[in-house]
């Protein structure tokens, strides 16, 4: 199936991208003069290595399902839990593009904000992807699987508010004291959602 091949590009990016969105706010953290900036950022960092998790079970197995197009050899039970993954992994992608545009308010330097705002950008249309592929594929299987396709983004216009712009002038916070390279860190090894996932 061409939307696994898809999935699989998509999801792989988005690892990439929340590999070097930890590596960014990482020192936020570090730094933090006061606990609710700690804990502020703590709890979006948790938040994306529990995805991370996921993701490194999901990728592989998407790939897989791909190069020997396995697919149509997946049980009923497979295919929902497959569908069910992916639509789980839907909403992490808003979860994401979110945690990216609150980051935009707390960066003063020109490059880090280009950074991340060039994420947020393709984020916000990968979700947009996915979101139309699980309304395909779930009409395709609708007798194995129907998501809950709700809309996340209601009262939410991305294009509404220039977040590049709108950030630029909002008071900043500790991360625009931090003058850093930001190089991606590894994941962090440990017991997340998605390792505990089917245990």
């Amino acid at each position: 199936m061409q939307e696994i091949s898809q999935l699989h590009a998509i999801f792989d990016r988005t690892r990439g991208y929340i590999n070097r969105f930890m590596g960014i706010i990482q020192p936020i953290i570090d730094a933090a003069q006061d606990e609710h900036t700690r804990l502020y950022y703590h709890h979006i960092l948790e938040e994306e290595e529990q995805r991370m998790g996921r993701l490194q079970e999901l990728i592989p197995y998407l790939e897989s399902l791909a190069a020997e197009n396995k697919t149509d050899k997946l049980s009923d039970r497979e295919l929902s839990q497959m569908l069910s993954d992916i639509n789980l992994e839907r909403f992490g992608l808003h979860n994401f593009r979110e945690h990216l545009e609150l980051s935009l308010y707390e960066f003063q330097d020109d490059a880090t904000r280009q950074v991340l705002d060039g994420m947020r950008e393709k984020t916000h249309e990968d979700y947009l992807h996915v979101k139309e592929m699980m309304a395909t594929l779930s009409s395709r299987f609708s007798d194995v699987y129907q998501a809950d396709l709700t809309d996340h983004d209601e009262g939410h216009d991305i294009h509404q508010v220039d977040h590049l712009k709108a950030s630029a002038s909002a008071p900043h916070g500790v991360a625009s004291v931090i003058k850093h390279s930001p190089a991606p860190t590894p994941a962090k090894k440990g017991l997340t959602v998605g390792s505990l996932k089917g245990k």
